[in-house]
């Protein structure tokens, strides 16, 4: 049997042979301009502050009473009193044990994005395995990406600056 193919669709919804934006709004109850906000919150990096506290003041883990829920709860402390170089030591130690632990995943890529090590941030952060708050990772990469960036960035400007003051000191001894 063959399908009749509606000419009044876009290229996109052709195949599909239903319109998929009214689709979605109608499945969905999302206006255009919801769906707009969820695409552009999705595509933007997080702030230091969100990234801060994605990382749990107390530990949520089932097992929080045990050896390893007090060393969690110990380096959740420590990221949040800023001793970044310290947790991340703890959470590097107890990924090793647990790596099914998302929250040890978390707290990791956290602390290497405070100590400004945005590349073992990103490529931590993909060893996460919850479903849920998919956009976070997401958005965490991106903020690393940004920052990676940045640092390039300043680091030719300050070459640019230390270069044009060499130039001026060559200059005045001629």
């Amino acid at each position: 049997m063959k399908k009749e193919i509606d000419l009044l669709l876009c290229e996109r919804c052709r195949p599909f042979g239903y319109c998929l934006e009214s689709a979605g709004r109608e499945n969905n109850y999302k206006s255009k301009t919801e769906i707009e906000k969820q695409i552009k919150l999705e595509t933007t990096g997080l702030t230091d502050r969100e990234i801060a506290q994605w990382v749990p003041l107390r530990t949520t883990i089932k097992d929080a009473n045990t050896k390893f829920g007090n060393k969690l709860q110990q380096a959740h402390e420590l990221f949040h009193q800023d001793e970044f170089e310290q947790a991340n030591y703890m959470y590097q130690d107890m990924l090793e044990t647990r790596n099914d632990c998302d929250e040890v995943i978390i707290g990791l890529a956290a602390s290497f994005y405070f100590l400004k090590k945005y590349d073992e941030a990103s490529s931590t952060i993909l060893k996460l395995s919850i479903s849920h708050k998919l956009h976070y990772p997401n958005r965490f990469s991106i903020q690393c990406e940004n920052k990676l960036i940045q640092d390039k960035k300043e680091i030719i400007n300050i070459g640019k600056e230390f270069e044009s003051k060499n130039m001026f000191k060559i200059n005045a001894l001629n």
